[in-house]
């Protein structure tokens, strides 16, 4: 792989780990005919790793052969190794100035974009230097991207090293010694709600038999994130990712009703959306209405998940309920963790044969939740059978939106009864029988399907659209009724920085999700309230509201509202300028670093010439800022501005601005803009 004249990728080499030993390329290189390959003597094993041209880069794709006599014990694969002293990664030509895509394994993890080199601290940190599923170095105008192409057995991570001064001679390094992908097991959750690392395999491989790698995609570009966005194409292409009609909106109960949901609260939320929510419902296509989706409090108190019946606060069963929201002309949606079993449940107490198991053969408790919950395991038959019988059911009923949540947990490696099956292998096998049972292979789809919590890359082909973020605010009860929700501006900022680092995912593996929008007072101010709403209004995904909108103050119900804003719900994804880098600020001062110094200004530009413009002030303090033309929509000149959160339909108009425009922003808000090119002959300053 070259830059220009000089190669990016310097002395790699490919790795097999094999009865807990692992074997390079480089020990014991065999001759190979394909020059695009490298072939070599894995203990009793040959290993070969394909080089193959795609996009403009390469992919590599490893392979094991037991020729042995005995089997072996897979342990884990490194289908790219540069670390050594003769190895390197050369992105650009100063690497202590570069910047990194740091993504976490599933939807609740941190993703954001960090410094390169561990001698820039951040506080009393260094910054991560492992990314899940997707990485990319960005070194002033260059970028080198690695991306899985398809998550169908493994779970591919990538780690680097480069620190200014560890290095002989006087000169800054310009190599980066060490950027290493591997594919292992999938993680175990931690009880601080989080990923752990990798879990070392343990697949059986008996003689004469061999496994191969998720193949891995690396490219090369000098033109900033387009070269992240045609990765990321590749990889939804390879995976075979799934597309629906529209990007659904709605309502959905959770975080302002939480576990005390009832029959009536989704009811009188359909009534509502219905009868005082038309420019929601007007903003619907394709024959997809708005959504009035039941989350989490359904099934028999509390969170007996596993038992999947209505409780006693759902009299009408579901399949009435579903009616009566559809003869508000609306769709119904429904919430499950359908791989959780809580411990205390029927389902538990009938069938301990169906859970997974923990290394000593005791059934495995998930160490995320609070609460002792089991996960069910997708390569038992009579799971299956469970799984198909439950969806099918739902389907009945006339759900046509399903959130799928907790999806992480039936990736554990554990012991299930196929054990020569990895954990993102039974994900995809349980999820596939979800999808199916809802939509039938072979007929048009016409449910959606949300994951949520769940493992982002092994996903892709199987749902519409994922979740991206953490979840944006905590439903409270007392005394078993819903109480205020907690939710406020750190939040807002969580979403804002993992839809920042994720947007690249929106319509090339799935539709994201990063979350409801609410505009609670006193929790919100009105200005936090707007840039909540603006970050998924412009997130190109699902966009769904959460309070209760019976309840709702007239003034925050009309941000909700907002025709001009809603018009924007399902374009395009709006990307911030200057992704991976501050332009005025050093290095150190980089602004993922801290929550409230995200990239201000955000741009989804439009076929015409124009665009639409998002400048926040993610601050504590009032700001300045000079809106430059040609950042927001390519070139300068005169542009006709209208701002958009003005209540009145089409925005209020600004008048004629030439090349730059001056806003003032206040604490903890957002100025939503259109700019239309003006015609030469109105051009004024």
């Amino acid at each position: 792989m070259l830059a220009g004249d000089r190669p990016v990728i310097e002395r790699a080499a490919s790795a097999v780990k094999l009865n807990g030993e692992w074997y390079p390329s480089r020990a014991t290189p065999l001759a190979h005919p394909d020059g695009f390959a490298l072939h070599w003597q894995a203990g009793p094993a040959l290993a070969t790793a394909r080089l193959i041209p795609h996009e403009g880069g390469v992919v590599i794709e490893c392979e094991l052969n037991n020729s042995g006599d005995a089997p072996l014990t897979f342990n884990g694969w490194r289908p790219l190794m540069i670390e050594g002293d003769d190895a390197g990664l050369t992105v650009g030509q100063e690497p202590w100035r570069a910047s990194v895509l740091i993504n976490g394994y599933q939807s609740w993890d941190y993703a954001g974009i960090h410094p390169l080199d561990e001698a820039i601290k951040e506080g009393q940190r260094k910054p991560p230097a492992t990314s899940w599923w997707t990485a990319a170095i960005c070194d002033g105008q260059g970028i080198f991207v690695a991306q899985v192409l398809r998550a169908s057995r493994f779970a591919t991570v990538f780690r680097w090293h480069y620190h200014r001064d560890e290095h002989p001679g006087t000169s800054l390094p310009t190599r980066i010694p060490t950027f290493v992908a591997e594919q292992h097991g999938s993680p175990l959750s931690h009880p601080e709600q989080r990923s752990g690392l990798p879990e070392e395999l343990r697949l059986a491989v008996p003689p004469g038999s061999g496994l191969v790698s998720d193949p891995i995609l690396l490219l090369y570009g000098d033109d900033g994130t387009a070269t992240l966005r045609k990765a990321l194409k590749a990889a939804g292409h390879a995976s075979g990712a799934r597309s629906f009609p529209t990007v659904p909106r709605g309502w959905c109960s959770w975080y302002h009703l939480g576990l005390a949901v009832t029959e009536t609260d989704i009811t009188r939320h359909a009534a509502f959306v219905a009868k005082r929510m038309p420019e929601l419902v007007k903003t619907s296509a394709n024959g997809f209405r708005p959504v009035i989706q039941l989350d989490d409090g359904w099934m028999p108190r509390w969170q007996r998940w596993g038992d999947w019946v209505a409780n006693e606060f759902f009299t009408s069963g579901l399949h009435t309920l579903a009616t009566r929201v559809h003869r508000h002309r609306l769709e119904v949606g429904i919430w499950l963790a359908p791989f959780h079993v809580a411990a205390d449940s029927q389902l538990a107490a009938a069938h301990p044969d169906w859970l997974l198991k923990a290394g000593d053969g005791s059934i495995l408790v998930d160490p995320r939740l609070g609460k002792a919950y089991h996960i069910l395991d997708p390569t038992q038959p009579d799971v299956q059978r469970f799984l198909d019988d439950l969806f099918r059911g739902l389907r009945r009923d006339g759900f046509t939106y399903y959130k799928l949540d907790f999806l992480y947990a039936a990736a554990y490696e554990a012991g299930r009864h196929d054990p020569e099956v990895t954990g993102t292998q039974a994900l995809r096998l349980g999820l596939k029988r979800i999808v199916d049972a809802i939509n039938p292979p072979g007929k048009p789809e016409k449910c959606f399907v949300l994951a949520c919590g769940a493992p982002l890359m092994p996903v892709v082909g199987l749902v519409h659209g994922a979740r991206t973020g953490g979840d944006v605010g905590v439903p409270t009860m007392n005394d078993g009724k819903a109480g205020p929700p907690e939710v406020g501006f750190p939040l807002i900022l969580s979403m804002a920085r993992n839809q920042a680092a994720r947007l690249f995912f929106d319509r090339s593996l799935f539709a994201v999700d990063a979350d409801v929008v609410m505009a609670p007072s006193p929790q919100l101010t009105p200005d936090e309230a707007r840039v909540m709403i603006t970050i998924a209004a412009l997130s190109g995904g699902v966009f769904m509201l959460s309070d209760d909108l019976e309840t709702l103050a007239a003034d925050r119900l009309a941000l909700l509202r907002n025709p001009n804003v809603l018009d924007l719900v399902g374009g395009p994804a709006a990307e911030p300028v200057h992704l991976f880098s501050a332009p005025e600020l050093e290095v150190q001062d980089h602004w993922f670093a801290f929550p409230q110094e995200l990239p201000p200004l955000w741009v989804r530009r439009e076929a015409d010439g124009g665009a639409i413009v998002a400048v926040f002030n993610w601050s504590d303090s009032a700001r300045p800022y000079r809106l430059r033309f040609a950042e927001a929509a390519g070139v300068g000149g005169a542009f006709s501005v209208v701002d958009l959160w003005s209540p009145r339909r089409g925005g209020r108009a600004l008048g004629i601005k030439s090349d730059t425009l001056k806003l003032n922003l206040a604490p903890r808000s957002v100025r939503l803009l259109r700019m239309k090119p003006a015609a030469a002959e109105t051009r004024v300053n």
